[in-house]
């Protein structure tokens, strides 16, 4: 272990050469000494046999995690501490810092947790205002061929436990993070999202607590998504909420695949939503916006009591915030394609809704609505709306 306590209480660093014995365990209290050998990082150790869980060994790439983001903390002035005790916690930080008259508490995650015992860690640090940023193993995720990976759930649920939109993946052997930000779902299991791979020592603590403002290059991709899902929607057989947005096209109006033009883009926070755009929004639109004349608010309250929308929103500690986003990002989207409007806080419908004639015909439409879409999104970025990352990866 890294950290030990001295004889005053107070945590020392084996790091740090100017720490003076004794040295006491921050978990059992036994004595431990300090071994500084030529072929290995100083740690401490226990002094003799103790029933302590400190005593059993992490493995070498975990402390070569935790010894990278203590440097690259450091050469960033500040005093990160190694295996910091938090007895309010019942837990240790893997490495701990005072940044901007604030606590960060980074984690470095290399076994294949389950998304609500992160979401509980990532909840206590929050309720003792201690902001945490989990760094994942590389691992956990698993490249696959034509640019695809595949993911621990707890990777993603990592987006809406934290404070960084975005999942970084930490590669010890090379000095560099992965980070991967999922822009929209194509299907339940399939995820399309930007990446940036960098040296670790390109960038500086607070970019994992600032928005972003990168460029987007999915376009072909979404086209290629809202082909297949008008041509073939066979696919989403599973998808309960898929045949209940169907019902309510044919039942109203026509089939949900010959209006393509205001539904199924996806808008940023997208992904605060489980399943494909067009899922959601079909559902958001003709259950909330169409009643007309609703606040924000109004349209919020209703998606958190909707039967077939709630159980799309993913869990987390920032859902509320999130979803906030997401309904008026889509709002804005609307707005854009002069679909609705504001007016003294509310929002109304704008026209009558008109819808095509045909499948190749809708097709047409999306294809023309590229340039439309792409503005928008530059439109968002220039007025930093929108928080991305860079890159063009399929994630599943």
């Amino acid at each position: 272990m890294f950290n030990a306590l001295n004889a005053n209480g107070r945590a020392v660093s084996s790091l740090d050469s100017a720490t003076l014995p004794p040295y006491y365990c921050p978990e059992c209290g036994h004595e431990v000494h300090l071994r500084n050998k030529s072929n290995a990082r100083p740690h401490f150790v226990h002094s003799r046999r103790a029933d302590c869980r400190l005593l059993y060994g992490e493995s070498g790439e975990h402390i070569q995690g935790k010894t990278m983001l203590a440097s690259w903390l450091k050469d960033q002035d500040l005093s990160p501490v190694i295996e910091q005790q938090l007895p309010e916690e019942g837990r240790r930080a893997d490495v701990f810092v005072q940044w901007a008259e604030r606590q960060v508490a980074l984690e470095i995650q290399r076994s294949a947790i389950d998304s609500p015992q992160l979401l509980t860690r990532s909840r206590t640090y929050k309720e003792k205002e201690i902001l945490s940023l989990w760094f994942f193993a590389p691992k956990l995720v698993q490249r696959k061929n034509a640019g695809r990976w595949f993911w621990n759930e707890a990777v993603w649920s990592s987006l809406f436990s934290g404070y960084f939109n975005a999942a970084p993946v930490l590669i010890p052997s090379s000095g560099e993070v992965l980070i991967v930000q999922p822009f929209f779902e194509t299907s339940p299991k399939r995820i399309v999202a930007r990446s940036l791979r960098l040296p670790l020592a390109a960038i500086k603590l607070d970019y994992f607590f600032a928005p972003m403002n990168l460029s987007f290059s999915c376009i072909d991709e979404i086209l290629a998504h809202k082909n297949k899902w008008r041509f073939s929607s066979y696919q989403f057989t599973g998808c309960v909420q898929y045949w209940e947005a169907l019902e309510i096209y044919t039942r109203n109006f026509s089939h949900i695949s010959l209006y393509p033009a205001d539904l199924g883009w996806p808008t940023p926070y997208c992904c605060v939503f489980r399943g494909p755009p067009l899922v959601w929004q079909t559902l958001l639109f003709y259950r909330i916006i169409h009643q007309r004349n609703v606040s924000l608010k109004d349209i919020l309250n209703s998606v958190q009591k909707d039967p077939l929308l709630t159980p799309l929103i993913r869990p987390g500690l920032r859902t509320e915030a999130y979803l906030h986003q997401a309904v008026w990002h889509f709002l804005q989207w609307l707005k854009w394609r002069k679909t609705v409007y504001f007016h003294h806080g509310h929002w109304h419908m704008k026209k009558d809704l008109s819808f095509g004639t045909s499948a190749e015909k809708g097709w047409s439409q999306d294809r023309s609505l590229v340039r439309i879409f792409t503005a928008y999104i530059k439109k968002l970025e220039a007025e930093k709306r929108f928080i991305g990352t860079t890159g063009n990866s399929s994630i599943q």
